[in-house]
């Protein structure tokens, strides 16, 4: 339904590399980029700084999101670790393009490319499947 905003839904899961897998599902507007700041704070104040942020489910992203997972970015590679972004949606993909946080975060196009550290090959990002 067009116009129905979709809540922020986090969940974490451990992946066999050792690295957390959070998915978020729903919209990272500034109520969800606050929970997800928080989330992935409380991971790296954890000691678990190796972090993938699966964002196939994301509708959404706001500046506040974008700035959230700048922060985290660098909190995490300050503890040693990293914060990866898989399946980002070709919507936000173009917001991250456009604003350059493309540079910060590459394109992995799935949770095992990003838990392996395989970013896209040039093709993929370029030419993102389309929708269906």
């Amino acid at each position: 339904m067009k116009g129905t905003k979709r809540m922020l839904a986090l969940s974490v899961e451990a992946h066999r590399t050792g690295c957390a897998v959070v998915v978020a599902t729903g919209e990272l507007d500034l109520a969800g980029a606050r929970r997800v700041l928080d989330r992935l704070d409380r991971l790296v104040t954890e000691g678990r700084d190796r972090i993938v942020l699966d964002m196939s489910g994301v509708a959404f992203c706001g500046a506040q999101a974008m700035s959230a997972l700048v922060r985290t970015r660098a909190r995490a590679q300050r503890a040693g670790g990293w914060l990866r972004l898989a399946a980002v949606p070709p919507h936000v993909r173009r917001v991250f393009g456009k604003t350059d946080l493309d540079r910060l975060f590459p394109h992995f196009p799935d949770v095992a490319a990003a838990t392996s550290g395989r970013p896209a090959l040039p093709e993929q990002r370029r030419n993102p499947p389309a929708a269906r």
